[in-house]
């Protein structure tokens, strides 16, 4: 026995399906892949296997064995005991699923439906992965109900009228739905229900995979690798050949064909007796018998039958080669009489009359196809034979079968049957025929045996063989339906069947009943079947008009069923409509092809034209229309006629009888012109034709022929253009009195006709031109051609299009009767078609129509479908205006840069004149304006107005709505609109007025009210599995009105403008929009995007945002969450999963706490409260474990979707820091993103082979080290951070490489394609394309510049593309692959610099680290000095660098780097800085003052290096004499340089300088000359200084310190002295200072006379006394003791001068430290507070004191005494420091450093009194070496 298949692909393991971790392929998602209009869904790899697995393809080998029926004995009973056993799946129930409700679902179902157990366990499980959508599209509750109400202002509407032309009903509550739902009833109709829908799904998939099979494509999908994957397999599972199965009769399968189509009708009668029982008939649970179900039930079995009989139909037309045999045709006649209910469908709900026309089509082309016309007409003229006796032709039986049962379905009325009884006209005349002619034969046979008998004498003996009977002669030529016609009693009598052709012509009108059949069999958007499917079933009535034109002649009545067939209800609008039939597939042309459908309809249509004006036309135009081009070129054959067309059939005018009878012995009517007859005269008075006209004049000796005995009617042999003529015709219409018209005035349906074919012509040459490739400079020779052609008979002031204006001018100004409105249709279709090629001359004209409202003056079209009621022919005339305005939309955004851009070409290049000429943009401003006001007063009054059917609602919607929104994304997706050329200028009033109209605060809710009523509708059931193109009609509408929603809240957020109205009733609309995507997964991204942008802009409000799970509801909320948590699985396509994370993303971001708690943990808040754990505590269905789970296998999923989820988890992690505790439970996800970054490979090699590959990468990799940060950041204040910083330290190699250099810009290639761009569109940027924030945009070659809008705009320029595929285009490809890439790194950059500080904190001692960190500074330094472009971006990024450097190199300073590591960055960081041109330019100082600022830390951390380091370390001694030149450098052109330029800065009141860049060069200053050895290089310091003449600048911006004051602050005076303060304390140049007379100078300054003043205190009242007594203390005191220390008695005399010229100070440095107790204090507020600056005061005066006075004592004469009372300030020290409680009360900081000192706490904790900060430490420890000075100069 063989092994049984595995079914694990068509039902995989219970347990994974049941937890939501494996999604069920269920028939219907496998139906929806196979019609995926993109093709992207049956690309899946799910799709592929599923549909390739040896199971699955058994269900379709086997047809209906998917639902066999339940036995004890099968397989499937043993399958589902096994699939539910304990070992796969959890017993026990769970807050998931309940095994045991799982299992006896699946029993009662297979019991209840008579399926086996596996299927129906396949049908339990995949209810219970749908009920989420079940629920979203389930009851709408109250308060959806009142919500809509409120939305729609129809707050005193009935319940049922909220929304025009839709009836809402609600009774129930929320929680009663959701109660209501989770009942047992309630799930088995559900169960059942799903059953049904698989039922239908199923066998819609067996359609399409036999389309597949048989046609080589889908239905409505385009040829993908995965279709040619699908059909090779199942070719193999068929036994056929993959190679061309049906291209030639020899090769095709008949036999196989044959044997599936009598499976499939075996099993048609189970379906059809099915759907005519009703439900409860058949179904024993009473719970079942619902009139809901029982629809469903009729609907499922009609539908099954339907599929099978498309795919019977498919196989029979592809095995005409030979009959069906007897049983096959006995078979499906039987079927044929038990189609007598469908004529009843009518009355039936809609689901179920709609498949009427299907299934009489089915019916129909079936029985057509069984009968086999054109075999059976070859048989009969003897072209072929019968193959096999089996053939039905030869089983009378049979034949007597069919004719019954056609001659019944007659008799009961059955329409569909009209077709095929007459084609068994022919098929009955045929077999008389041949059984007269042999019985002609038999008896001619007899009578001359007779003859040779009676002159012979003898007599006719019998042999002992044969019977003597009348016929025996004739039994060898005998046919086997003879004895049909015998029985039948038509052997003799004729006239029955006679009689049953004038019933069926007559009578039933087969005629008309083939023209209705065909109707629906195109592509238009009724159409009921596939394209190529419709294709090949017209087809067949082609073949039975073929066969019938023998009997019936070229008539009215057949004519206009051909062209009914040929044409197929397509209009001009379809003509654009993708169509993948194959050309030998193809009706129109298999009809070109035809020789006898060219000789008996269109030869005689050509041979009657122009009296019979529209029959040739129509002929014409719609065989034009194939969309194929064969290699006859049908459509030069066509065009060639319409130019040189043989013949002219005309009346012979009264007047005109110069002509004479020619021929006259052939009897042929035939006759010759003696005279010229013109056919277009201008009457008598007027001018004459000019001599461009051309005449159109049948010259005398013209033959022609009478073509009826009585009457004029000839026809001429007259070679003319018919396409002129027609041009002349028409032209002459408009004024038909002035010419005499010999071929009559054109009525308005003929007027119709031919403006229709032109407009067919010209659009059919530009489809083609633009589907053949060719360059977009070359517009369409052809149809210029065309156009040229039907103007060249015009005066030259006319063409045919002014003509065809003129005419729509005329029409516009008459009565709106029906054939009025159809010759407006053909105007407007005209036009749209030369729009392409003359589009100057289109909007020329529509400023001038007056079908539009321009310049105050209203539009005709409301006027012409003003009616409530929109019959058929206002409704196309109202659709052709919306399609020709939507063109015009395009047009004037495409044109926009070529109508103000002359295109260069080259010599070989044509270029005859400007297309656009004369077109303004005031004149496309005002026609787009007017455009979008018609187009709004339309969707406003689609509310009110009675369509003809659902169909013409969703397509109006569909076409009007997209015009809105277009507008305002092509004005703001691009471009600066404040910019002076704003490239979209043209459309900008249009947009403003879509976006006023609807965001408007006075705009009320008319106009939401139709964009609400398509929502409502689209959340309701909708579509089946046959009418492809209403489905796709429904769903473009829906996504159309999500669209342009989504773009009203999105521009509002664009603009900053108050959007709260619209925002509000979209927020109110926000269930509906849930329930969308729900009911189909096309709708879910455009639904999404409307919420992310809902969310988005309530999120900016400053208040609290509305709540997104408030208005959906927690039932609508959790279910709309579970379904997009699916991921769209099982298709997984990158782009619907990343539009889901991104909506998730948002969510998180944007204040919807309680949607994003419930992403979070999987709970809504009522869960939450409910459940017994914590609310935070994430469920393991949670998105968010969702997320961690995906990121578990980051390799292996897509690039964009790993980008999506990371985006989702780092804004969880900085929007919810809780979730880190999650992502620290999930170690896997941790492992694993730590070793993607491991193994990356460095960005340089990368991006050369694959930009885009890098750029990824480095995006990913800034995620992640995001997230490592984060994680960090809060492990850190835990305390738990050691241990993940010590291990990510080994995994940062990725980052260490390509973290800091922002290395992928490619200036050459911006700056060369900026160029070369504008020198080839003079007047226009790149600029111009650059996008805007409208829409989100993602990493790739449309990131920074619109490309698929440059394409649009730029196409028509041949260097656009370029001749290889290497113009502007790439080009723009590449910028934007380059700018994606750079994104990326800044991005990575930002991310790196986040997580190396964090990691710096956690890990403050780690060597590694720290050697990072100076290598990453370097890096910062290194990557700055690159050129770089001087964009704003990359100016912020540069400052960013040097700040993380800098705060990296202070983290290290502190540490004792080594002097080696410090010395390469001190190098490093000087060459960056000597890089700087002019560094003090307003542009540059920001920058170069954090470089100070790095420098300054540096050179610190340099002399602590230095310093620590000992002799012996290796390479000391070289550090240090390799940096002094470095430092020289430094305070060359830092130091010096930099302060003299700061001064004349200062000087010139320059606002971007301020005094600490001052302070900033002063602390440069010092740390140099704190270098180790620096006091070697005093001369070269001293020629520095003299350079630059830093010293004379220092006393001059002291001398001019007050001047220069700021608000009163002298604080230059201060910043002066310091900086001579630094340099002082060099010898060296402290005696330069003393020669170049510095006291002098500090005596001198006016600064001196503040100085002098008594109230100079710390705590003067004003900040500029205060700044004078810094000044002293800071500046000169030192100053004095280190020119005192260097020149010692020399410069003695002067020091002491300087100290005596300052009594106030000095006196008052002693009183400041008087006791609190002294009797002398006079001030006491003032002396109650001790500083340090005062203590290093009176320690710098002791110091000098103390020093004067040695020297004084050898040299009283020229020393003065100094007055200072030692003495007093001794006793006061002493006080202060043996009271140290009171110093520490007294003790007062000054700035903020002494404020950190305060809190630091002192060098020496251990001492015996110890100090209790380092503040309080410094003062006492100044305070002792004060006492120590002052005591040891007065015991002296």
């Amino acid at each position: 026995m063989a092994e049984p298949l595995s079914d694990d692909a068509y039902l995989p393991p219970l347990e994974p399906c049941l937890k939501g971790e494996t999604v069920v392929l269920s028939w219907k998602l496998v139906a929806s892949a196979l019609t995926d209009p993109s093709g992207h869904r049956q690309s899946s790899r799910a799709v592929i296997d599923y549909l390739t697995d040896p199971l699955v393809q058994s269900f379709f080998t086997k047809p209906g064995s998917a639902f066999d029926p339940p036995g004890d004995k099968s397989p499937h009973h043993a399958a589902f005991v096994k699939k539910t056993a304990a070992i796969h799946v959890t017993p026990t129930s769970n807050d998931k699923y309940d095994i045991n409700v799982i299992k006896e679902d699946a029993l009662w179902l297979s019991k209840n439906a008579r399926i086996n157990e596996i299927a129906a366990l396949r049908v339990v499980v995949i209810e219970f992965q749908s009920r989420p959508q079940n629920q979203l599209l389930g009851p709408i509750s109250n308060q959806d109900v009142a919500n809509l109400r409120e939305a729609a202002g129809a707050a005193n509407a009935q319940t049922t009228n909220i929304l025009p032309g839709l009836k809402i009903g609600s009774t129930l509550d929320a929680a009663e739905i959701q109660a209501n739902f989770e009942k047992a009833d309630s799930r088995k109709r559900r169960i059942f229900q799903t059953y049904l829908d698989e039922c239908r799904y199923y066998a819609a998939t067996n359609d399409y995979l036999f389309t597949l099979i048989l046609q080589e494509s889908l239905p409505t999908s385009p040829v993908t690798d995965a279709s040619r994957e699908i059909r090779k397999s199942y070719l193999e599972a068929y036994g056929m050949s993959p190679k061309q199965p049906q291209k030639s009769p020899n090769d095709t399968p008949t036999k196989t064909f044959h044997a599936l189509v009598t499976q499939y009708l075996n099993l048609i009668p189970d379906s059809i007796s099915r759907s005519q029982a009703p439900i409860d008939t058949t179904i024993e649970d009473k719970d079942l018998q619902t009139e809901e179900l029982n629809v469903l039930w009729i609907q499922t079995w009609l539908t099954e039958a339907l599929h099978r009989m498309v795919v019977v139909f498919q196989l029979l037309d592809l095995s005409s080669d030979v009959f069906v045999s007897a049983q096959v045709a006995q078979q499906w006649f039987s079927l044929v009489s038990a189609f007598g209910f469908l004529d009843q469908l009518q009355g039936f709900p809609d689901s179920i009359a709609e498949l009427m026309a299907p299934l009489q089509c089915l019916v129909c082309v079936i029985s057509l196809s069984v009968l086999n016309l054109p075999r059976m007409m070859a048989f009969f003229e003897g072209e072929v034979d019968l193959n096999t006796d089996d053939e039905y032709l030869a089983t009378s039986s049979v034949l007597e079968h069919i004719h019954d049962v056609l001659e019944h379905a007659i008799d009961i009325g059955s329409s569909y049957a009209v077709p095929v009884l007459f084609a068994w006209v022919p098929v009955v005349h045929a077999m008389f025929t041949s059984y007269q002619e042999r019985v002609e034969r038999r008896d001619a046979i007899q009578n001359e045996k007779a003859v040779e008998n009676y002159d012979s004498s003898t007599q006719m003996v019998p042999s002992l063989g044969r019977r003597n009977s009348a016929g025996s002669i004739t039994t060898i030529d005998k046919r086997r339906y003879d004895d049909f016609l015998i029985n039948k009693n038509l052997d003799r009598d004729f006239r029955r069947v006679q009689l049953l052709a004038v019933v069926v012509t007559d009578k039933a009108r087969v005629y008309d009943v083939i023209a209705t059949m065909s109707a629906c069999l195109g592509t238009s958007d009724g159409a009921i079947f596939p394209a190529s499917i419709g294709s090949r079933m017209r087809v067949a009535f082609l073949d039975l008009l073929k066969v019938t034109y023998p009997f019936v002649g070229y008539k009215s009545e057949p004519v206009y069923a051909l062209l009914a067939v040929l044409s197929a209800g397509q209009s001009y609008w379809d003509l654009s409509r993708p169509n993948n039939t194959r050309v030998d597939q193809d009706v129109l042309s298999l009809a070109l092809q035809d020789d006898i459908i060219v000789e008996s309809y269109f030869h005689q249509a050509l041979n009657r034209f122009p009296y019979e004006f529209v029959p040739f036309l129509t002929l014409c135009r719609t065989l034009y229309c194939s969309p194929n081009l064969t290699q006859e070129s049908n459509h030069e054959l066509i065009l060639r006629l319409l130019q040189k067309t043989p013949t002219l059939t005309f009346t012979l005018p009264d007047h005109f009888n110069e002509y004479q009878l020619a021929y006259e012995e052939d009897n042929s009517n035939s006759f010759q012109f003696l005279e010229d007859l013109p056919l277009l005269q201008p009457v008598h008075g007027r001018k004459r034709v000019t001599s461009e006209e051309e005449s159109f004049i049948i010259p005398a000796g013209t033959y022609g022929r009478f073509i009826v005995d009585e009457g004029r009617i000839v026809r001429v042999e007259y070679e003319h253009s018919a396409l002129a003529l027609l041009g002349k015709r028409l032209d002459a219409n408009l004024i038909s009195s002035k010419y005499d018209l010999e071929l009559g005035e054109l009525s308005t349906e003929e007027t119709a006709e031919a403006i229709s074919l032109l407009a067919t012509l010209i659009r059919m040459e530009c489809i083609r031109a633009d589907a053949s490739g060719e360059k977009p400079a070359e517009l369409s020779e052809t149809a210029l051609a065309i156009v040229g052609e039907a103007s060249r008979a015009l005066p030259r002031t006319k063409d045919i299009i002014s003509v065809v204006c003129d005419t729509l001018d005329n029409l516009l100004d008459g009565e709106s009767e029906s054939q009025r409105l159809a010759a407006l249709v053909a105007c407007l279709q005209f036009l749209h078609a030369v729009l392409p090629i003359c589009p100057g001359r289109v909007w020329s004209y529509m400023s001038r129509c007056t079908i539009l409202s321009n310049q105050g003056q209203g539009g005709r079209l409301a006027r012409l479908v003003g009616s409530l009621d929109l019959s058929d022919v206002r409704f196309e005339v109202l659709m052709s205006a919306v399609r020709l305005f939507s063109s015009l939309v395009d047009s004037a955004m495409s044109s926009s840069v070529r109508r103000k851009t002359s295109i260069k070409t080259n010599g070989r290049q044509k270029q005859n004149y400007d297309i656009w000429l004369g077109v303004s943009d005031k004149i496309v401003t005002q026609i787009s304006l007017s455009i979008v006001r018609a187009a709004m007063d339309v969707l406003e009054s689609s509310s009110t107005w009675r369509f003809a059917s659902d169909l013409d609602r969703m397509v109006l919607v569909r076409d009007v709505v997209p015009i809105m929104d277009n507008v305002i994304f092509y004005t703001f997706s691009m471009d600066d609109v404040k910019s002076k050329k704003f490239l979209m200028s043209a459309l900008e009033p249009a947009a403003k007025y879509v976006i006023d109209s609807f965001l408007a605060p006075s705009a009320g809710s008319l106009r939401i009210q139709p964009l609400l009523v398509t929502l409502v509708a689209a959340t309701q059931p909708f579509g089946c599995t046959v009418y492809a193109n209403k489905t796709e009609a429904f769903r473009a509408q829906t996504e159309a009105v999500l669209k342009l929603a989504r773009t009203l809240v999105r521009i509002a957020n664009f603009f900053d403008q108050p959007s709260t109205t619209v925002e509000h009733q979209l927020f109110k609309a926000t269930p509906f929009v849930a329930r969308v995507c729900a009911c189909n997964d096309a709708f879910r991204g455009p639904a999404l995007e409307l919420l992310e942008a809902l969310v988005i802009s309530a999120g900016k409000s400053t208040g609290e945002p509305p709540s997104l799970l408030g208005y959906l509801g927690p039932q609508t909320s959790r279910s709309f969450l579970q379904l997009l948590s699916t991921l769209d699985r099982p298709f997984n396509q990158a782009q619907e999963v990343n539009t889901i994370w991104r909506f998730f993303s948002t969510i998180v971001r944007n204040r919807q706490q309680w949607m994003a708690n419930c992403l979070l943990t999987g709970k809504t808040p009522r869960d939450a409260k409910n459940g017994n754990s914590k609310p935070t505590e994430p469920s393991s269905n949670s998105v968010l474990a969702s997320a961690l789970d995906r990121l578990a296998s980051i390799s292996k999923i897509e690039v964009s979707e790993t980008l999506a989820i990371l985006d989702f988890i780092t804004s969880a992690q900085n929007f919810w820091p809780w979730t880190i505790f999650t992502l620290q439970k999930n170690t896997n996800f941790l492992t694993e993103l730590r070793r993607f970054v491991r193994e990356l490979k460095p960005s340089t090699v990368t991006s050369k082979s694959n930009e885009l590959q890098a750029c990824n990468e480095a995006r990913i990799a800034a995620y992640i080290a995001e997230i490592f940060a984060m994680q960090l950041f809060h492990l850190r204040q835990i305390g738990k951070a050691h241990t993940f910083a010590n291990e990510l330290t080994r995994d940062l190699d990725y980052y260490l490489r390509d973290g800091v250099a922002v290395s992928g810009y490619n200036r050459g290639l911006h700056v060369n394609f900026a160029r070369n761009f504008s020198n080839q569109y003079p007047g226009w940027t790149l600029d111009n394309f650059k996008r805007t924030l409208l829409e989100p945009r993602s990493l790739g070659v449309d990131f920074y510049y619109a490309l698929g809008f440059a394409d649009k705009i730029l196409g028509f320029d041949p260097g656009w593309i370029g001749p290889r595929n290497n113009g502007f285009r790439s080009e723009m490809e590449k910028a934007n692959a380059n700018l994606s890439l750079v994104d990326a790194q800044i991005s990575l950059y930002h991310a790196w610099e986040f997580l190396l500080l964090e990691l710096s904190t956690c890990l403050p001692s780690s060597e590694t680290l720290k050697k990072h960190s100076l290598q990453v500074a370097q890096q910062c330094l290194e990557a700055n000095e690159e050129t770089q472009s001087h964009d704003q971006v990359f100016e912020r990024l540069a400052e960013s660098r040097v700040n993380l450097a800098l705060v990296l190199v202070q983290r290290v300073v502190d540490s004792g780097p080594s002097p080696g590591d410090v010395t390469q960055l001190l190098t490093a960081l000087w060459s960056t800085v000597s890089t700087v041109q002019e560094p003090y330019a307003p542009e540059n100082i920001s920058l170069y003052r954090t470089l100070l600022k790095l420098l300054y830390v540096t050179l610190r951390a340099q002399v602590r290096a230095l310093t620590n380091a000992s002799p012996d370390t290796h390479g000391a001694g070289l550090t240090a004499a390799t940096i002094s030149q470095t430092v020289l450098s430094i305070l060359d052109f830092v130091v010096a340089k930099g302060f003299r330029t700061l001064v004349s800065l200062v000087h010139d009141s320059q606002p971007s300088i301020l005094p600490s860049d001052i302070a900033l060069l002063n602390a440069i200053l010092q740390a140099c000359l704190c270098i180790p050895g620096m006091d070697q290089n005093q001369t070269q310091l001293l020629n520095i200084l003299a350079t630059h003449d830093a010293v004379q600048a220092a006393v001059s911006l002291y001398s001019w310190a007050d001047k220069l004051a700021d608000q009163g602050d002298p604080v230059y005076g201060e910043l002066s002295l310091l900086f001579l303060l630094e340099l002082s304390t060099m010898p060296s140049v402290a005696e330069q200072l003393a020669c170049d007379g510095l006291l002098n100078h500090i005596t001198s300054a006016n600064l001196a006379t503040y100085l002098r003043r008594s109230n100079v205190k710390p705590f003067a009242e004003s900040i500029g006394l205060q700044r004078c007594y810094s000044i002293w203390a800071k500046g000169i005191l030192p100053l004095l003791l280190n020119i005192l220390t260097a020149l010692g008695t020399t410069i003695a005399p002067e020091v002491a001068y300087v100290l005596n010229q300052f009594p106030n100070l000095m006196r008052a440095s002693v009183e400041r430290f008087e006791p609190p107790n002294d009797s002398r204090r006079r001030d006491r507020n003032d002396h109650n507070y001790i500083t340090l600056l005062s203590v290093s005061e009176i320690h710098s005066l002791a110091l000098i004191t103390r020093v004067l006075d040695t020297l004084r004592a050898n040299n009283t004469r020229d020393i003065p005494a100094v007055e200072w009372d030692a003495a007093a300030l001794t006793e006061a020290v002493e006080f202060w420091i043996d009271s140290r409680k009171l110093l520490r009360e007294r003790l007062v900081t000054l700035g903020p450093r002494e404020a950190e000192w305060r809190t630091m706490p002192p060098s020496d904790p251990t001492m015996w009194k110890p100090y209790e900060n380092k503040l309080e430490e410094k003062v006492c420890t100044q305070l002792e070496l004060v006492h120590l000075v002052l005591e040891t100069g007065v015991q002296e």
